[in-house]
């Protein structure tokens, strides 16, 4: 049987980053999904950043919990840090700025997924992508 999902469990270090995107981008081709692959690989790349250099603060004493489940009709990430957490509904309004080296993450998210969703105290966001979805919001 076909692997439906990836679980990971990965350092506070960037360089972890990669390797998880890599398998993710076969996954999804083994699911004939190859028209997802750009859109989910750089959401998961924006969000395992943010989760690594905001929530974790790269402390090698914490980890980001990394979850993607292919189902049906939605592919569902979810990724989670240990860190303080933080206010999610600052970001509700805010658009990124295209030249910002910070704060892309959310806004990437929001323009690839369908929905977005924050939970415990803003330590956890789970993202669904619609398997049927040919096009993308604009920001």
């Amino acid at each position: 049987m076909m692997q439906r999902g990836i679980i990971r469990q990965l350092p506070s270090d960037p360089a972890a980053v990669e390797p998880l995107c890599l398998d993710l981008a076969q996954l999804l081709q083994q699911h004939c999904l190859a028209q997802h692959v750009f859109g989910i690989e750089l959401v998961a790349r924006e969000l395992l950043n943010n989760a690594i250099f905001h929530g974790n603060r790269q402390s090698p004493n914490k980890q980001v919990d990394f979850s993607l489940t292919i189902g049906r009709r939605w592919i569902h990430m979810t990724i989670a840090d240990q860190g303080p957490g933080y206010d999610w509904r600052q970001l509700r309004q805010v658009l990124a700025d295209s030249e910002a080296t910070c704060g892309r993450g959310i806004a990437i998210a929001r323009l690839y997924a369908q929905k977005v969703r924050f939970g415990d105290q803003g330590r956890r966001i789970e993202v669904w992508f619609d398997r049927n979805q040919q096009e993308y919001n604009e920001i």
